[in-house]
């Protein structure tokens, strides 16, 4: 019996393979293919196969679970590549998403970017004036019916959409989120007058009060909805094709999985970085370790989730394309600075992203013909990465060419043409950068740093993790041991999930009638959504949490919700729940005791619990001498050294290894400076401590 486990990242596609009846984890990894995402997964799914001497078609074919997590609809978004979007929204409401909210011009933008405020603009649009269609019909704030839909009206709207050839529409009614009976009917005339083409509705997307944030969600999801339909179609035809007999679980943004009938389009984006977290949460539980920061050093970007007492947190805002949205998402923030980001030069200052290389043409490093150093080539100039061992020596690096690129684009203008020092001062650059993001997402939330373990992967992670680590006084530095293809370890941890919202402000106290009369619709929804998930009754779990804030401020902060509300006391339980996480927040005495709280959004997690394939304890080899040394970089001298070389799958549970030196495995290179010591644990992770 097989899990198998796919995740699809700019530069890479990850699978991992749980071999369950012998107890062991077998990876691949390819090079991401954006003209059809398909072949890098199959070339992955092969190379497993390849390497447990089996057929493809037998390891698809004895499968009880495959999970998938994809970046098509982040590369439809972020390329504009998805279908020709018209929006139908209430009559006099036709500019909601032309004007968007005032920080629309800076929404998501580095602090860099935001400085140089007479540069900024609006986000070009998916949808401007142009298709943009007002039709007659009203529902005041309560939901009550003020003026009937005008079905002619529609139904001729319907008709100029199809003339104009728009392949989806987004419908986003006034105050659907209180009745969606008017945006419902206007789905039916639409596929009434349209067959085939891909209709939402904000109702159903995101039920939730913002008229500007529930319209731009919609049509986001109208925008990618073709796009992954057409995909998600391809990946399950081919895979059953090649054997697959399973039904395939699709990764989301909110950490869960859903069937691809279930899947809403846009739930889908970031959806890789989220079953890192998920896969983070479930090592740091086992190793009984509660407070993590988990970061993920992929091709493209640099990411950060906190994790405390093992669980992660939501976030309450996704920023796309500087458009606001409210998502179910897992709370991770994000830099353009990955392997394959470039390094530059601005007015005589080194910089580092966010462009990337990608994985077409990659790095200099990789020889397609790119000849713009990243950090990737940095770190190969450096000695940190091998160029004969690099994806376990099915790829071959060229150090000539990553020095020639550093040479020219960084070491001329910036180091009097030392491409070492160059290459030195493109790791600082990019370890700084890092380290300040997790500063920021953790105190930012109201978290030290210190009191937490840091956790690394990615393929670049591991390279990285000892240098940002230490700039933050970190104690521990934990690597997983399948740290290159962590996220996919993740979704193959994940559990089935469902996230329903609602929204109707209340102020406290309220009748706990009132409120058990909001979550219980949410719980007869989500224990469908899991039967019809194939999920049995013993194994469904639901999670309250409520969205509140003291009366006349404008943000939220999210509590957990005490299971079923029967008494006053268990809704007092809400209020003092508050008061602390808001204390938490913002600092002992910061809580408005006699403001009032206000509740605004509620929502229940359905989850449908998967059992997990076990981790394997890895024996590893018996082997504790260095395979070779070579020169590298360490930081801690500033030189050169002689550094020796291990290999990470010959070192024994229990093996020491003193720094400077690297370990290597298949996807990544472990990095310790002078100072590190680590140890490899008995499930092959490998555990870094300073000896300062």
């Amino acid at each position: 019996m097989y899990t198998l486990s796919v995740d699809i990242g700019g530069t890479f596609t990850d699978v991992v393979v749980f071999d369950e009846a012998k107890g062991r984890t077998v990876v691949g990894k390819a090079l991401t293919t954006p003209g059809d995402l398909r072949k890098g997964v199959m070339t992955g799914l092969e190379q497993a196969a390849d390497d447990m001497d089996m057929p493809l078609q037998k390891l698809l074919g004895e499968a009880h679970r495959f999970v998938h997590a994809t970046t098509q609809s982040s590369n439809a978004i972020f390329a504009f590549a998805g279908a020709k979007t018209a929006v139908v929204t209430t009559r006099g409401f036709g500019d909601t998403l032309t004007i968007m909210r005032a920080t629309g011009r800076v929404a998501g933008l580095s602090v860099f970017e935001r400085y140089h405020y007479r540069a900024t603009e609006k986000p070009r649009l998916l949808a401007d004036e142009r298709d943009i269609f007002e039709v007659t019909e009203r529902m005041d704030y309560a939901g009550r019916g003020i003026t009937r839909l005008d079905e002619k009206e529609m139904r001729d709207i319907a008709r100029k959409i199809k003339a104009q050839g728009y392949q989806a529409v987004a419908v986003a009614f006034l105050f659907s989120h209180k009745s969606d009976a008017h945006e419902k009917r206007a789905r039916e005339i639409l596929r009434e007058e349209m067959p085939g083409v891909y209709v939402t509705i904000s109702s159903e997307v995101a039920p939730v009060l913002g008229e500007y944030e529930r319209s731009a969600t919609t049509l986001f999801n109208a925008y990618v909805g073709p796009v992954i339909e057409s995909y998600l179609e391809g990946m399950v035809s081919t895979l059953g094709q090649n054997g697959l007999k399973c039904k395939p679980l699709i990764a989301q943004a909110n950490g869960g999985l859903a069937t691809p009938a279930q899947t809403i389009p846009i739930f889908t984006v970031e959806s890789g970085p989220a079953a890192g977290v998920v896969g983070s949460a479930y090592l740091a539980n086992q190793l009984g370790v509660p407070n993590v920061i988990a970061t993920d050093v992929g091709g493209t970007t640099f990411k950060v989730a906190i994790i405390e007492g093992g669980k992660w947190t939501y976030s309450k805002e996704t920023i796309l394309n500087q458009y606001q949205l409210r998502l179910p998402m897992i709370d991770v923030v994000s830099i353009g600075a990955g392997g394959g980001s470039i390094a530059w030069v601005d007015n005589g200052r080194l910089r580092i992203g966010p462009m990337s290389a990608s994985s077409d043409p990659g790095p200099a490093c990789y020889g397609f013909g790119s000849d713009r150093p990243t950090v990737t080539d940095a770190d190969l100039v450096l000695g940190h990465l091998s160029a004969d061992k690099f994806l376990g020596g099915r790829m071959k690096l060229d150090v000539d060419a990553a020095s020639a690129a550093i040479h020219k684009h960084i070491a001329v203008p910036l180091f009097n043409g030392d491409v070492i020092a160059a290459a030195a001062g493109i790791r600082r650059v990019v370890d700084s950068q890092m380290a300040d993001l997790i500063r920021k997402t953790t105190l930012q939330r109201g978290h030290d740093p210190r009191a937490f373990a840091l956790m690394a992967y990615g393929g670049s992670g591991p390279v990285h993790a000892a240098s940002y680590g230490a700039d933050l006084g970190m104690s521990e530095i934990i690597i997983p041991f399948n740290a290159s293809v962590h996220s996919a370890y993740g979704s193959a941890q994940s559990d089935v999930r469902f996230s329903l919202r609602y929204s109707d402000p209340l102020t406290l106290p309220v009748e706990p009638a009132k409120l058990e009369s909001l979550y219980t619709p949410m719980e007869t929804s989500g224990d469908k959504l899991l039967l019809d998930a194939d999920v049995a009754p013993a194994d469904r779990r639901f999670e309250r949490w409520v969205e509140a804030r003291y009366r006349r401020q404008v943000h939220t902060v999210r509590v957990r919700v005490p299971g079923r509300l029967d008494s006053v006391a268990r809704v007092d339980e809400i209020a003092v729940a508050f008061e602390a996480e808001y204390e938490r927040l913002f600092g002992p005495g910061s809580a408005l005791k006699d403001a009032g709280i206000e509740m605004v959004d509620y929502g229940v997690d359905a989850i449908g619990i998967v059992q997990k394939p076990s981790a394997a304890r890895q024996t590893g080899g018996s082997s504790t001498a260095p395979r070779l040394r070579r020169q590298a970089y360490c930081p801690v001298v500033d030189a050169m050294v002689d550094t020796p070389i291990y290999d990470g799958a010959g070192l024994p549970a229990g093996a020491t290894v003193s720094g400077p030196a690297m370990i290597e495995h298949p996807g990544t290179t472990i990095v310790l400076h002078t100072g590190h010591k680590a140890r490899i644990d008995e499930f092959g992770n490998t555990r870094i401590v300073s000896g300062h």
